[in-house]
């Protein structure tokens, strides 16, 4: 009997069972929240893969004049939960144009929008993927990004600093408070922090 009343009290005890709890809720509370992908796709060619059929429907020579990406991560895909990009066509048959938005799901929503001076303009095909890009920017960070604030892929994406001139345009929300912008060219190659 008195070897069973012994093996209880060798437990943890009620102190050490809350200062567990206290611990392993600090760490879940200050662990930065970093949006994480564990299903395939979320990349921004992913998006218009899905996004493309869409267009054509809407006119059979529909041309992607913009990408905007939210909730994006810090590598450049859509986490599991949240997040979409909204791809932009233009058309010469259509006045308007259209705007397609895919969800982290893979699910698509277009929308016809009224013009933009985007109308006419058409993003270069070799475009790099959102992780290519992401990643080509890892080397210029000053702090550490948690994920994207925001990111576009358009002609008017920096139109004071880079004015007519197709760019990736990256505003990653920093893990010490804040943002840092990047702006990177089509294909991947760096031009700006700030």
């Amino acid at each position: 009997m008195h070897s069973i009343l012994a093996s209880k009290r060798r437990g943890p005890g009620r102190r050490g069972l809350v200062g567990a709890a206290v611990v392993g809720l600090a760490l879940v509370v200050c662990a930065p929240v970093v949006p994480l992908r564990s299903k395939p796709g979320g990349a921004a060619r992913w998006a218009h893969a899905l996004a493309v059929s869409s267009a054509v429907r809407w006119a059979p020579s529909a041309a992607l004049c913009r990408i905007l990406g939210e909730g994006v991560g810090s590598e450049g895909w859509l986490p599991d939960r949240g997040g979409a990009w909204r791809l932009t066509y233009w058309a010469p048959e259509k006045s308007g144009l259209l705007e397609v938005v895919v969800d982290t799901d893979g699910g698509v929503t277009p929308t016809e929008i009224a013009a933009t001076p985007l109308r006419g303009r058409t993003l270069p095909a070799d475009w790099m993927d959102s992780p290519r890009v992401w990643a080509a920017s890892n080397s210029h960070q000053k702090g550490t990004p948690i994920n994207t604030f925001a990111a576009e892929l358009a002609f008017d994406a920096e139109p004071e600093r880079y004015p007519g001139k197709a760019v990736w345009r990256i505003r990653f929300y920093l893990q010490q408070g804040g943002y840092e912008t990047h702006v990177l060219s089509p294909q991947a190659q760096w031009l700006a922090r700030y």
